[in-house]
């Protein structure tokens, strides 16, 4: 980007919300605009946010509010007046914006003379590199994620079992609802959101992004993923583990069995240099060597059915890809290994944690324990 070219971001158009917050720190419920330029980034919000924004915002960053630029009324809430202000006040003569930029608003922008373009490259690929201070942030949403976790586990291996092979925690029938709702409690305490928390069981868990709902059993692997996202910084954590209260059938419990060293044998590729394809790779060739056939059985795909993995960071599915990306993997990244194979008759199995890739390896940002059957 030339110093006469600035590129436009407008929050409310995701991704753009994370690029703009890791550009410029600053985020907020309703839309803004934000201008990156090789000398200084521009935001432009509400009279509303401005002191939040200046106080937020990363040093070297100029706050404007539409009235700031010049405009009033009706017209000053209108994007298209936004970016012609600006583009006005920081002298650029080349404009440029995402590739998910809203179409209509580009238009209206061609159509008033503005040499606009859209900028076909990644908008912030520094973001795969963790700094240290980014990697303490996503270490304490997967500690809570740990920590949500041992409880729900807890929850479900304390549970009666009935006659019906039905689980009780007091006098009440165990459900799905009842555990996500106390691992949501366990987040807001670490001053996590839980999103999209997955309690499923049984045939439920065959499907790789079935919430969960209603009544848990004995005898059944049952999915926990949960994946919290701090409400201070914004950084995700996520990691999943299976459990099953009471004993599991033989065929059960060898498809767990056969995910946890599946998943072992993924992190010991994990290094930097090596292409991320390969961990997935590893990941499949260990479920095959197991006798675990990925295929379709009945217009339904069974077995190894997704990746192996994704970075983490403010969005919780972010580069490096773990799968078929082709992207080599690098110190700093932050990445998720979660093999997982789902039959339907017989259950679903995914366990997941969260590593860093180090300068020889990987670590994990958070233990937690790895137990299938609560006796």
């Amino acid at each position: 980007m030339n110093k006469l070219t600035g590129l436009f971001l407008l929050a409310g158009s995701s991704p753009n919300d994370t690029n703009i917050h890791y550009l410029s720190g600053f985020s907020a419920p309703d839309p803004f605009l934000f201008l990156k330029t090789n000398s200084v980034n521009y935001l432009v919000v509400s009279a509303m946010e401005k002191g939040r924004a200046e106080k937020q915002s990363s040093p070297g960053t100029k706050v404007f509010t539409p009235s700031e630029l010049g405009l009033s009324g009706k017209q000053s809430g209108k994007v298209p007046n936004q970016i012609i202000a600006l583009i006005e006040k920081s002298k650029i003569h080349h404009a440029q914006v995402s590739s998910d930029f809203p179409v209509g608003i580009f238009q209206a922008l061609k159509k008033r003379g503005v040499n606009i373009s859209i900028h076909g490259k990644s908008i912030c690929p520094e973001r795969k590199i963790k700094t240290k201070a980014e990697i303490a942030l996503l270490r304490a949403s997967q500690r809570a994620a740990a920590a949500a976790m041992n409880i729900g586990m807890a929850l479900i291996g304390s549970a009666r079992i009935d006659r019906g092979q039905r689980l009780h925690v007091g006098k009440e029938l165990l459900t799905s609802e009842k555990v996500r709702r106390l691992i949501h409690k366990t987040l807001i305490d670490h001053d996590c959101a839980g999103v999209e928390t997955i309690v499923a069981g049984g045939d439920q868990a065959t499907d790789p992004h079935e919430r969960g709902h209603g009544q848990l059993y004995a005898g059944q692997a049952i999915i926990l993923d949960i994946f919290p996202r701090s409400e201070k910084t914004g950084y995700w954590g996520d990691m999943t583990r299976t459990v099953c209260r009471g004993t599991a059938a033989p065929e059960l419990k060898k498809l767990y069995n056969a995910v946890k060293a599946t998943q072992a044998a993924a992190l010991r590729t994990v290094r930097p240099g090596i292409c991320a394809d390969e961990v997935h790779s590893t990941a499949k060739a260990e479920f095959e060597r197991r006798g675990y056939k990925t295929q379709e059985i009945d217009g339904r795909h069974v077995g190894f059915i997704h990746g192996t993995g994704h970075g983490v960071g403010l969005d919780i599915h972010e580069q490096p890809r773990v799968g078929t990306s082709g992207e080599i993997l690098e110190a700093g990244n932050v990445i998720t290994v979660e093999p997982g194979l789902y039959y339907p008759g017989l259950g679903g199995v995914r366990i997941e944690d969260t590593v860093v890739v180090t300068e020889k390896g990987w670590r994990y940002l958070a233990p937690c324990e790895k137990t299938f059957e609560w006796l």
